[in-house]
């Protein structure tokens, strides 16, 4: 990624070593940083974000759908509408 881009980094723990390695390199790079996580309020990666969307459970399951369940609604607004022909 390069200035300007923007990456969305995911992971239910916040914790994961390879996610918040490539956290790093967003800030070092001021790449726009969105993360989705999950589990503790003050896990590191949602504390290395710019946006930051979390989820106040301790499932996994019930993360990473809601995790889903956000990721389409972002699909949805790049498309620009929510239905639209498959």
């Amino acid at each position: 990624a390069d200035k300007g881009d923007v990456v969305i980094i995911i992971s239910s723990s916040g914790k994961s070593k390879n996610v918040l390695e490539a956290a790093k390199i967003c800030k070092k790079k001021k790449i726009l940083l969105y993360t989705l996580t999950g589990f503790s309020k003050t896990n590191p990666l949602k504390k290395m974000g710019d946006i930051n969307l979390w989820v106040n459970s301790k499932a996994y399951n019930v993360i990473e759908n809601v995790h889903q369940m956000w990721l389409l609604s972002i699909v949805d607004r790049i498309i620009g509408k929510t239905e639209y022909l498959a």
